[in-house]
């Protein structure tokens, strides 16, 4: 989250020929209200081919006819931004709402169909020359193995602190976990990954990169809106998918049935292919969060203190079987295109 620091708010919005009248600072953006109606000025860290890429992406789904965002408003000049000694300021009009609520079914399925429709939207996207893009396209198998690798580094290091509450869970749980990481690499091997790979080099999507309920605003009147491109990249759109569905599935102890009823959502929007369902099988046999809480343990990636880090690994690890069944059951999840 960026630090907001005192600024001059008018001078700022003399960039979009508008009259401040009061204003609330809400995480990093300000909620500005103007003779124009209600703003809402991003501030982000003043990166310039950062920024580029990011609004480029947003420009194109507008482009594109992708009406669950409000556009970007560019200044009197026509710049998409303005800089200041410290951050850059962008506006855009301002939603009312409240972010999507996991346990509502309803809105989850509304903001896969939009999540989906914002994927069909970002082909044939052209990123700005030099321009800070993020490409992770290609990889998630090379991740996988570096990951593994902590796997086993932290299995030795949880061996020379045994009497670390942590460690003993991990010790206690890795031999369940080692696997699945193993079988992920595995598949993935097998799996029509780099022709995927090759194919988005053609047909250039990009994905939001933080798909989560908190970014997918519910208006007053039930309409979903997605915000905070900040995350977006350059990488095959299931990758939002499975980031999407591993953050719900938590909410839902893996229940396959909520998967599916959300999957089939977003396929009836952008339908995937066999291929496609290939590396997401792949891919969520890799015990992401297992890996990530304890890197963020072992290598003190974190600002979380050690105790609220093993209660959230005891939670995950007391949910393997559901994970396993969950892993089982999808195996046999069909495409929707028949490709």
């Amino acid at each position: 989250m960026t630090e907001i620091i005192d600024i001059n708010l008018q001078e700022i919005l003399n960039h979009w020929d508008l009259e401040l009248y009061r204003f609330e600072k809400i995480c990093d953006v300000y909620k500005i209200y103007t003779q124009k109606g209600i703003k809402n000025l991003k501030v982000s860290p003043a990166v310039a081919a950062r920024l580029q890429f990011v609004h480029q992406a947003v420009q194109h789904l507008t482009k594109k006819g992708f009406t669950q965002m409000y556009p970007l408003i560019p200044t009197v000049q026509g710049d998409t931004y303005i800089f200041d000694q410290h951050y850059a300021y962008s506006l855009f009009d301002w939603i009312e709402g409240r972010q999507s609520n996991y346990k509502n079914k309803k809105e989850l399925i509304q903001s896969f169909r939009i999540l989906a429709d914002f994927h069909q939207k970002s082909y044939d996207f052209t990123a700005p020359l030099h321009s800070n893009m993020r490409n992770h396209l290609g990889k998630c198998l090379k991740h996988f193995e570096e990951r593994h690798q902590d796997l086993l580094r932290f299995k030795e290091m949880a061996r020379n602190d045994a009497h670390d509450p942590f460690a003993v869970t991990y010790l206690a749980n890795i031999n369940y976990f080692l696997p699945m990481a193993e079988k992920a690499i595995a598949k993935m091997k097998k799996s029509a990954y780099p022709r995927l790979v090759e194919r988005a080099k053609i047909t250039k999507p990009f994905c939001h990169g933080d798909p989560a309920a908190r970014n997918f605003i519910i208006t007053p009147n039930e309409e979903v809106f997605i915000i905070d491109f900040d995350s977006c990249r350059l990488d095959l759109p299931i990758m939002d998918l499975i980031k999407f569905t591993r953050r719900v599935m938590k909410k839902y102890r893996w229940r396959y049935s909520v998967a599916k009823l959300l999957i089939d959502n977003y396929q009836d929007i952008q339908p995937l292919t066999s291929s496609e369902l290939e590396v997401m099988k792949a891919v969520f046999f890799f015990p992401q969060k297992f890996w990530r809480l304890a890197i963020r343990y072992f290598d003190q990636h974190t600002q979380y203190g050690p105790e609220r880090l093993l209660r959230k690994f005891q939670k995950y690890v007391n949910n393997k079987d559901y994970l396993v069944l969950f892993q089982e059951q999808f195996e046999n999840y069909q495409s929707f295109s028949g490709e």
